[in-house]
């Protein structure tokens, strides 16, 4: 299975894409493929009107964003890792939705959500925003379950200070259970798409209610 990770950080010194490089070499180490789409490091235009064609504004998205596209559209599952910024999810992975707009890129195929806060009490609030306003037209799934990463600076570390040793065994341990429901849910898209009910029959479906 091929699966892409999307850090939607603005740091490029940030825990997410750590955390997604880490998570991207545990899939790797059980056989699967990997990609790793760090916001922080690829920039991509916020979304207009060129990326529907619109003269003087659609040559640069053949360049900065198709290949982005085309690496995404080949995975089978996704995993976005989300820090929280005031409350939200950053800007850059809500223009990456945008961006994935009513296309079939990610269509029907299931997400597991990370979300990462430097402190011991944050993260749940990208977790109910992803989920409540980023699939409408995509239509990308999340699966039931998602992970908060607390206490993100000392978590998945070769060495883990005594006092978060207890916190980083269950996350881990949690992780490996999610990753492995998330490679189920994955074979099991496979079938669902292959049936064909899941292509919007005609344009006036193109966006969701």
């Amino acid at each position: 299975m091929k699966f892409a990770l999307i850090s939607g950080s603005h740091r490029p010194t940030g825990n997410s894409g750590r955390i997604a490089q880490h998570i991207a070499g545990l899939l790797e180490g059980q056989g699967h493929s990997t990609s790793v789409l760090d916001l922080a490091t690829t920039e991509l235009p916020f979304w207009d009107e060129g990326l529907w064609g619109a003269e003087g504004l659609k040559d640069k998205w053949q360049t900065q964003w198709e290949p982005v596209k085309s690496e995404l559209a080949s995975a089978d599952a996704y995993i976005i890792v989300a820090p929280e910024y005031h409350g939200m999810a950053p800007s850059k992975l809500t223009n990456l939705f945008l961006l994935l707009g009513n296309g079939d890129v990610v269509a029907h195929k299931p997400v597991l959500i990370v979300t990462v806060s430097a402190g011991p009490v944050n993260g749940a609030y990208p977790v109910a925003e992803l989920r409540s306003f980023s699939t409408k037209n995509n239509r990308m799934v999340y699966i039931p379950e998602h992970l908060i990463v607390r206490n993100a600076g000392d978590m998945f570390l070769p060495e883990t200070k005594p006092e978060h040793e207890a916190s980083n065994a269950y996350l881990t341990e949690r992780l490996h259970w999610l990753l492995a429901m998330l490679t189920d849910y994955a074979e099991a898209f496979l079938t669902l798409r292959a049936k064909g009910h899941t292509q919007v029959p005609s344009p006036k479906f193109a966006n969701g209610m």
